[in-house]
């Protein structure tokens, strides 16, 4: 079976999202691209057409950058640390998912029958990553400004939520905040060591995300020690502490 874009998206359909968006394509098949999943190409006959996948990699991109320098320029006493974990809490799945969902984009795309029929329209990764392809598909179609103007625009309310004063400046709150944001997790401590007499202890401790030792600390106590590991944790995850960010 030979398909096309067009057909599968006519104009008519493409029009009330273009209106959603706020953004009217110069080449409305790039928007019809940004909507191929790739389990859709398994259905079809046709190799000319491919997925959106190309797109959601500009878009991811695209999305970095334009949110890495709203906060630079609207948050010039923070460092690079609370800079870094603030990106991430904005540009996570579950915040690209929830805008999707909010334009329905789910409605729009081509997937395969066998993950539709199993809720994949609804999936976060799956509308994360579309929003990211709609945001690749923009830029090309309308540059830097435009995708600018869209990204700030559809994730406004984040920035609502992010100030100075929200990030926690001691290093374990940083840390948690960074890898929840990146992938959902939440550190775990563990004591593996103690020594000296009960005047002077010593405690260290060590520092894991999904199973993998990320730091190592000594302190005078366990939380001394978990705040150590913290520190070695950021700065192997090429962080750093905020302890003087001001807000």
């Amino acid at each position: 079976m030979v398909v096309s874009l067009q057909s599968e998206l006519p104009q008519a359909k493409l029009d009330p999202l273009q209106q959603r968006i706020g953004y009217c394509f110069r080449d409305p098949g790039l928007l019809r691209q940004a909507f191929v999943h790739k389990s859709w190409l398994n259905e079809i006959d046709d190799s000319a057409l491919e997925s959106n996948e190309r797109l959601e990699f500009l878009g991811d991109a695209v999305l970095g950058a334009v949110i890495a320098r709203a906060l630079f320029e609207r948050f010039p006493k923070t460092t690079e640390g609370w800079l870094t974990v603030s990106r991430a809490q904005i540009v996570r799945n579950q915040t690209l998912a929830r805008v999707a969902a909010s334009l329905d984009l789910g409605t729009y795309l081509l997937i395969g029958a066998g993950i539709a029929n199993e809720g994949a329209r609804s999936r976060p990764r799956v509308l994360s990553r579309t929003l990211e392809a709609v945001f690749g598909a923009v830029w090309l179609d309308g540059g830097d400004s435009a995708a600018r103007d869209l990204i700030l625009r559809l994730l406004a309310g984040e920035f609502e939520m992010i100030s100075a004063a929200e990030i926690t400046r001691d290093a374990k709150s940083q840390l948690q905040h960074f890898t929840q944001a990146e992938s959902g997790t939440i550190p775990t401590y563990e004591i593996v060591d103690q020594s000296g007499p009960p005047h002077d202890r010593r405690f260290r401790a060590h520092v894991s995300v999904d199973g993998e030792v990320l730091g190592d600390g000594e302190g005078r106590s366990k939380q001394g020690a978990e705040m150590a590991a913290a520190e070695v944790a950021l700065g192997a995850l090429g962080l750093q502490s905020d302890s003087a960010v001001e807000p």
